[in-house]
């Protein structure tokens, strides 16, 4: 799979997935890295979107669109064979997902790539260290430490697909950690398909998604949103710690004794998305 362009303005490395919910899927935008020279022009419709996708050779294909939330899916030709293709508002432009499908109608994520394409005049750099591109389903296995390093840089449906593919202990250990948990779940809430994840996310957690939603904007207004990222951080830190260690990491025996000594001291603290929701007001 092409790898994802990463987020560097502020705003998207703050709240990416805020920012995306924010944005709308109108206009021109470029396609850089492994879609340079490609376009894609988009503009809401009344039951959807319709656009053309421009290749680097300037084949162009006109698409008409089904809206799911602020995200676009269509099915079009791609060298002789159907092709799912999700386009999702991104604050720097859109992200592309092209998934074929086999003649079955199931869709074949192993052949699915992801673009990035930018609004003119901006550009993006490549994707931090450690950085992982999103699964373009939820059936696609990803590890803990990939999901964790990554996250806060995907679109909320890359957030969907990638917590739902989780392994269950990873999404076990996670809970003793509610600033991240509670991080995941607002992005979960702004995906326009969480379903299953977004239930599992949200169960015992005392928290709803518009409460959440709301509780964030309050926080950007306030000027309050930094110091709760800083506690994701600080969590976040310790949870690839504790997911280190449990994935067979060599993280050497002292790095995962402290690990456990923390995660017997957040369960102890019985502390979920909700308590941190309430110290946001």
């Amino acid at each position: 799979m092409h790898r994802l362009v990463a987020i560097l303005v502020t705003l998207c490395l703050l709240v990416p997935g805020l920012a995306a919910a924010q944005d709308r899927l109108s206009g021109t935008y470029m396609g850089v890295k492994d879609a340079e020279g490609a376009r894609l022009d988009i503009q809401p419709a009344e039951d959807g979107f319709s656009g053309t996708l421009y290749d680097a050779r300037g084949n162009a294909q006109a698409f008409r669109a089904d809206r799911m939330g602020e995200t676009a899916e269509a099915i079009i030709d791609m060298g002789g064979g159907a092709v799912l293709m999700q386009v999702s508002p991104m604050p720097y432009g859109a992200e592309v997902a092209f998934v074929p499908v086999e003649p079955t109608g199931e869709l074949n994520a192993a052949r699915a790539r992801v673009d990035s394409f930018v609004r003119p005049g901006l550009e993006v750099p490549d994707p931090p260290a450690g950085f992982m591109p999103p699964p373009v389903t939820p059936n696609t296995r990803i590890t803990g430490n990939s999901f964790l390093q990554s996250y806060q840089f995907w679109s909320p449906a890359g957030v969907s697909n990638g917590y739902a593919a989780l392994p269950e202990r990873v999404r076990t250990l996670m809970r003793f950690f509610p600033a991240v948990q509670l991080d995941v779940i607002f992005k979960l809430c702004l995906a326009p398909q969480a379903g299953q994840a977004l239930a599992e996310a949200l169960r015992g957690q005392g928290v709803q998604c518009p409460q959440v939603v709301q509780a964030m904007a309050d926080a950007q207004r306030r000027g309050t949103f930094d110091s709760y990222k800083e506690g994701v951080e600080a969590e976040l830190s310790q949870l690839l710690d504790s997911v280190r260690c449990a994935e067979g990491y060599l993280e050497g025996r002292a790095t995962c004794d402290q690990a456990a000594r923390r995660l017997s001291d957040a369960a102890v603290s019985l502390r979920t998305a909700a308590h941190v929701l309430q110290g946001m007001r």
